[in-house]
């Protein structure tokens, strides 16, 4: 039996979260020949950043990773990705199943398992959301004035562009993302950085406020980055 995976591999990207470099290798070459592009990430605490990044199309997660449980991983990734996440995992108990399924799984597969059937679960997943995928395909997200479209890390302000570094385009981004809702410093630090808030730290305070600046210099007057006290950051759009 074959699968024609071509009208959903073509320009696609999936990234592989799994820490057996063997497993993943033979992943990567085994979709690659299928025409997709593959990102690898080898721990957990790398998973969220690495997203932000690669902004894939899709998901293939393992439970069991260093640094980072994939349970917490996928809990974490639904602040800011909309696509298709499936587990590929050992874990095989209906509890952990369910667990999946809650964090925001779209699929649970159980090691061991054919690549044909993963492909095909793959090839599924992005069918079943081609319109999702086609909405989503210029990549943009817009609160108040503020545009960025993320596949060309491109900031506009009133349709004029504006030039933010990595780290402030990542951070801008995850704010509005999560639009109205509070980010807690960990937060910030867990999902950009890839490890702990120590207390005490104030370099993402720092960035924070150069981006605020340049922000209110471009001429942003709607949309504010607002400092919660005693919990946290909030964007906020009149």
């Amino acid at each position: 039996m074959t699968f024609n995976t071509a009208s959903t591999a073509e320009f696609s990207s999936i990234m592989v979260v799994e820490d057996d470099k063997v497993l993943s290798s033979l992943m990567k070459s085994f979709l690659e020949k299928s025409n997709y592009i593959v990102h690898q990430v080898f721990r957990g605490d790398q998973a969220a950043r690495a997203q932000i990044k690669v902004q894939p199309d899709l998901i293939v997660l393992d439970v069991g990773l260093p640094g980072k449980d994939g349970y917490n991983v996928c809990h974490e990734l639904r602040a800011t990705y909309q696509g298709p996440i499936i587990f590929l995992t050992s874990h095989s108990s209906e509890a952990e199943h369910l667990t999946g399924f809650n964090v925001g799984a779209d699929a649970y597969m159980v090691k061991p398992v054919s690549p044909q059937l993963v492909l095909a679960q793959i090839d599924a997943l992005l069918r079943r959301t081609k319109q999702q995928q086609a909405t989503h395909q210029s990549k943009k997200i817009t609160v108040g004035e503020i545009t960025l479209t993320l596949s060309e890390q491109k900031c506009e302000v009133n349709g004029s562009e504006i030039s933010l570094s990595v780290f402030e385009f990542e951070l801008l981004s995850l704010l509005m993302f999560n639009a109205g809702k509070v980010l807690t410093r960990d937060d910030i630090y867990k999902l950009l950085l890839g490890r702990e808030y120590d207390g005490s730290e104030r370099s993402v305070d720092v960035r924070l406020s150069r981006l605020r600046e340049k922000l209110v210099n471009q001429g942003v007057t709607k949309t504010e980055i607002k400092t919660i006290w005693g919990k946290g950051y909030l964007l906020s759009a009149e």
